[in-house]
């Protein structure tokens, strides 16, 4: 196996990794605005009154 294509593609792989891991703490890290607003789809958000 040459050293190039075996660079690259752990290259390549190592830059999906970031995209991935990069997306989906943008989307772990969402905060509603207020006190009432919910993160979600809206059949999701239910108010949960109580708490």
């Amino acid at each position: 196996m040459k050293l190039r294509p075996l660079l690259s593609r752990t290259a390549r792989l190592a830059l999906v990794a970031l995209a991935a891991g990069t997306l989906l703490s943008g989307c772990a890290a969402a905060r509603p605005n207020g006190p009432g607003d919910c993160v979600g789809p809206p059949d999701f958000c239910v108010p949960f009154f109580g708490s």
